[in-house]
């Protein structure tokens, strides 16, 4: 039996997580969650075998408590679900080799790499995937709109919208040593695709959805889509960079070409839209995780299905 950790147990991706865990893997998993909150308010806990309560992730003490808990419970492995602790629990990490646990995150080198926007994008033009446009200060032109982007981070937290006028008149404002200044994409003929991928010994194996409506940075419903580029385009990404087994990247379509924007090196919140319409990102993982095989069974989509929409579910905790 692996002993396996999920940190971030109130999310969605948790629930979905612990789901395939149980209809698959009860007999190979024994399945821990951790959260901020007490047991009874994480739906997870209905399903999982354990349920811990650790501080936030900007708590000094949460490394300890998750060490604590490694220790105690004898994981053998830690799915990381926050962005944050993407450095935390590297696969070459301190934590992690001192502990001599697995872990689904990316190495130290491609999280810093790939979470650094400025890093990011030099990388993406040097091997061939065009992603937006980054300005510096010198270069704005007031009559523009910009978006003002963490240089360290994943996703669009913090990501603000600027015009260069402001940049240049209050640039002391937006701290420019902090943010990159990026190309606004926005246009009538905008949109935007989230790829699922798996980068395994069996293969690389995509799957791009287009994302209708989101709630709360949270894909809702989303759509199919058949496009080849995208399995170009991260076919090129795998080759250049070690990247983790299981993660995702999303891209924007502007000025008659897709740009990747971001790259979430984990399990997305979208990635249950995904498995239900055939592609089993999760259950590939997993399987991974416990030594058995990867079939190509679990990338099969059904090109039937027109879109997966989400729905919440009532959960009674005693």
């Amino acid at each position: 039996m692996k002993r396996i950790l999920v940190t971030a147990g109130g999310t969605a991706t948790a629930w979905h997580i612990a789901t395939i865990a149980k209809r698959y893997f009860s007999n190979e998993i024994i399945l821990h969650v951790c959260d901020t909150n007490e047991s009874y308010l994480v739906p997870v806990s209905v399903i999982a075998d354990k349920t811990h309560k650790v501080p936030s992730t900007i708590d000094r003490s949460y490394p300890d408590v998750i060490k604590k808990i490694v220790i105690d419970e004898q994981i053998d492995c830690i799915i990381p679900l926050i962005p944050y602790e993407g450095l935390l629990f590297a696969n070459d990490a301190d934590f992690i080799k001192k502990l001599n646990i697995g872990t689904t995150a990316a190495s130290m080198k491609t999280t810093r790499l790939l979470a650094d926007k400025a890093n990011m994008y030099k990388t993406l033009a040097t091997i061939g995937i065009p992603t937006p446009r980054l300005f510096q200060k010198d270069e704005v032109d007031e009559s523009n709109i910009y978006l003002l982007k963490p240089r360290q981070g994943f996703g669009s937290s913090g990501v603000e919208i600027v015009t260069g006028k402001d940049i240049i008149v209050s640039s002391e404002k937006y701290n420019l040593e902090d943010n990159v200044i990026s190309e606004y994409c926005h246009a009538d003929d905008y949109d935007e695709i989230t790829v699922e991928i798996y980068n395994g010994r069996e293969g690389l194996f995509v799957f791009p959805r287009r994302r209708i409506a989101t709630k709360a940075g949270v894909c809702t419903k989303m759509e199919p889509v058949h496009n080849h580029i995208f399995y170009d385009f991260i076919k090129k990404l795998v080759r250049a960079i070690k990247c983790p087994l299981a993660f995702n990247a999303q891209f924007l379509f502007h000025e008659k070409q897709w740009k990747l924007f971001d790259c979430n090196l984990r399990l997305g919140a979208g990635t249950a839209l995904s498995t239900a319409a055939g592609f089993q990102l999760t259950r590939a993982l997993l399987a991974e995780l416990v030594e058995q095989e990867v079939k190509g069974e679990f990338f099969k989509v059904d090109n039937k299905i027109k879109s997966v929409l989400r729905v919440y579910q009532e959960i009674a905790i005693k």
